[in-house]
């Protein structure tokens, strides 16, 4: 519970800071943003939506926002060392600077690496490549699902995602 909630603090930090003027910061976008985040909402069709804050190579601070639509992730179960395809997506950053970035999910995968029994920690890796306005980027992240069980079941009920965005 402690590292839920300071991942959260660092993500509201993030949040707060990519709002915030900075006049000192470059004109463009970094080429690489380090991110972290939340699962927004209980994944719906098999697309997961994220948001978050991120810092960037070049002294930026931003806000970003994704939608991932995946392969089911029962077509991946753990201990079988198979990936479920990244099928679409949206992609979307801000930066303090006024710089932003757009963009779509081309392909990729969502990989498990581990899991907790009976009904413990689950953890992802996630690996996608992004057309964007600015060009090829890729994505590539670590999703971390927190889980407990309710009334005999198995329930997911936090998420959280770290990793990177890098610019070709």
């Amino acid at each position: 519970m402690r590292r839920i909630l300071g991942l959260v603090s660092v993500t509201a930090t993030l949040m707060v800071a990519a709002t915030a003027s900075n006049a000192g910061a470059a004109t463009g976008l970094s080429s690489v943003y380090v991110v972290a985040g939340v699962e927004t909402s209980i994944p719906t069709n098999n697309t997961s939506r994220f948001a978050g804050g991120a810092l960037g190579s070049g002294g930026d601070s931003a806000v970003w926002e994704a939608s991932v639509a995946h392969a089911a992730l029962s077509s991946c179960p753990f201990g079988t060392n198979a990936s479920c395809a990244i099928t679409g997506g949206s992609f979307s950053l801000k930066s303090s600077n006024g710089a932003q970035l757009a963009g779509s999910f081309t392909g990729g995968s969502v990989t498990p690496i581990s899991q907790q029994t009976p009904c413990g920690k689950q953890v992802f890796g996630v690996s996608g490549a992004l057309a964007t306005t600015s060009g090829p980027a890729t994505f590539t992240a670590t999703l971390t699902h927190y889980r407990t069980i309710l009334f005999g079941t198995c329930f997911t009920y936090f998420a959280t995602i770290t990793g990177s965005l890098r610019r070709a």
